[in-house]
């Protein structure tokens, strides 16, 4: 029989975690709030959420892009993946927004009120996110993909350009 961890998991708390209330899909959203925001996120592959009830991977929507002026990742992800949510607590939220790195507080609150003022999403605000314990997980997993979609870019780009030792 396998022993109980007893460690805590290590995890950061993101910076901001801003929860989007919205029936547009995360295309258009991610339209909308590139117009509205110095933002450029992207869609990429699905982020993989290890689900302990079910113990499966779900696989939810996922968009994201890497402010170079505050060193901060911001993640867009989905809160529903066929029957299952990504925080079953906050399912009136169709997405979240992740934050993490060092983007000031009163650009975070401009962020929030720019995301308010898009015709077709209903709520934007700020989540505490010390209610949910299911997000140490969730965040975990994000940083793994991340890790996993910057190694498949490294990757790409030696295919287009080999190293010069590779030549």
């Amino acid at each position: 029989m396998p022993r109980k961890s007893r460690l805590e998991p290590a995890f950061e708390p993101a910076d901001a975690l801003i929860g989007i209330a919205s029936a547009m899909p995360v295309h258009r959203l991610i339209h909308y709030i590139n117009q509205v925001t110095s933002l450029s996120i992207y869609r990429t592959d699905e982020l993989p959420v290890f689900n302990e009830k079910s113990e499966s991977l779900t696989y939810y929507d996922f968009c994201t892009c890497y402010l170079e002026d505050f060193r901060t990742q911001v993640s867009l992800v989905s809160n529903n993946s066929g029957n299952e949510q990504l925080i079953p607590a906050l399912r009136q939220l169709n997405y979240f927004l992740m934050i993490q790195g060092s983007m000031p507080e009163e650009k975070i609150g401009q962020l929030v009120t720019a995301i308010k003022g898009i015709t077709g999403v209903q709520l934007a605000a700020l989540v505490k996110q010390e209610t949910h314990k299911e997000l140490a997980n969730i965040l975990q997993d994000l940083e793994l993909h991340l890790l996993e979609l910057k190694k498949k870019k490294e990757e790409e780009k030696r295919k287009i350009m080999p190293l010069s030792d590779d030549q």
